[in-house]
């Protein structure tokens, strides 16, 4: 079973929760921000399991919160080693990258375990 990723991005045009705004965001089926005060009490409200921030959005606060509601933190999109370093040391489940080489680079550095590497053919 492929779970259902509540994705979320609270800055500039793209913001999809609506945070400021008293009707919520079209993105939210119904639920709106003032009612439950956080992004990951929304998606538990909405029965999810996997949050996946944009990750300048993201602190380790909301992680510890989104954790501790039984959410997996997902971090996207990391391309830069420096913010990858930021995103790990925030203690998010995964990150989603244009250049996982990286991600696995800094994960490899830290000694976390690597999931099996997938070949790129040109």
């Amino acid at each position: 079973e492929i779970p259902t990723v509540y994705l979320s991005i609270q800055r500039g045009a793209g913001d999809n929760i609506g945070a400021d705004k008293t009707e919520g965001s079209a993105w939210t089926a119904g639920l709106r921000y003032q009612d439950h005060g956080s992004v990951p009490k929304m998606i538990k409200a909405a029965g999810g399991h996997v949050w996946s921030a944009f990750h300048l959005d993201l602190t380790a606060e909301k992680v510890k919160e989104a954790q501790a509601l039984g959410l997996q933190v997902l971090a996207w999109t990391v391309n830069e080693p420096a913010r990858m370093a930021v995103v790990l040391d925030m203690g998010v489940d995964g990150i989603v990258s244009d250049r996982p080489d990286l991600v696995r680079e800094e994960m490899k550095r830290r000694g976390m375990a690597l999931p099996a590497a997938t070949p790129v053919v040109p």
